[in-house]
């Protein structure tokens, strides 16, 4: 969305998986393999996966102790209980919340994935101050989200496609969610910009061409100079992309007061004395 209020009344719906989106496995595996480069040296205790999106492979398998999985849709965390063992497993936790109101204490969680969520939701700045309440200080965020301005920013504002269910998708700008993390206290570490132009469709031509490529790209980019060169390009901005990546950090300066230079110094003051001097002059007689 290039313009216009965060805030919309409307309810969205949240999808329930990746398949809504057209090569969504390649989208997938590019996630996976963004959050193994940058995201390799996150540790703590409690890593918190927001949404059934943010629930990818490399969100599972982190290095931190326990992983929290937030459901949104509650009938597909009924259909996860079923099919589960009944053993519980203490490294991984599944519950349901809303996204505007997650049930964890100040402070609790050392990172968070949130894989499209402002996309999905009609009150994304509650959404972050949520994940900034709960975030303890140094925490990481992980995100992902739709850029406006590729050729899928343009194509959900034609009329043909209100009936897909990328549709309902906000589409904010990478430059609108930055400024808003800075406000909250979070500074972005790591920008990434990938994805194919169109995510609303899919042409076999494409796909052939991607298969026969494979190979050559594969070759192109197998020297570390050009993994170099590729990696500094994924940091631009690109409008043919079609979703960014950011790791972001949260940041607190405790406000302490200083005192001024006058006052640091107390003075020594010595208390006086009673004066032993006799007066021996004597009154003048008339």
């Amino acid at each position: 969305m290039f313009v216009g209020h965060a805030f919309t009344p409307n309810p969205i719906r949240y999808p329930e998986d990746w398949h809504i989106i057209a090569n969504h496995k390649d989208l997938l595996n590019k996630i996976n393999q963004l959050m193994s480069e940058h995201c390799d040296t996150i540790y703590g205790d409690v890593q918190l996966n927001i949404g059934e999106l943010s629930m990818c492979w490399q969100a599972q398998e982190n290095r931190l102790r326990k992983t929290i999985n937030m459901h949104v849709n509650q009938h597909q965390l009924d259909e996860l209980t079923e099919t589960l063992c009944p053993l519980p497993d203490p490294t991984h936790q599944n519950i349901y919340a809303q996204l505007t109101e997650l049930p964890f204490a100040k402070g609790s969680i050392d990172a968070v994935c949130l894989c499209n969520g402002l996309d999905f939701t009609h009150d994304p700045h509650q959404l972050l101050r949520e994940i900034e309440r709960v975030v303890r200080s140094d925490g990481h965020l992980i995100l992902t989200g739709f850029n406006p301005f590729s050729p899928s920013g343009l194509i959900n504002h034609l009329p043909f496609y209100r009936g897909h269910s990328l549709h309902e998708a906000r589409f904010f700008s990478h430059y609108r969610v930055k400024e808003w993390l800075h406000v909250l206290g979070f500074t972005v570490k790591v920008q990434r910009f990938f994805g194919q132009g169109n995510m609303f469709s899919q042409s076999q031509g494409g796909a052939k061409w991607s298969k026969q490529s494979s190979e050559t790209v594969s070759q192109q980019y197998s020297s570390p100079r050009s993994r170099i060169r590729q990696d500094q390009h994924m940091g631009r901005f690109s409008p043919f992309n079609s979703m960014y990546f950011m790791v972001a950090q949260k940041s607190e300066m405790p406000l302490t007061l200083i005192k001024p230079k006058f006052a640091r110094y107390k003075p020594r003051l010595q208390s006086a004395q009673a004066s032993m001097r006799v007066d021996t002059k004597q009154p003048a007689q008339d």
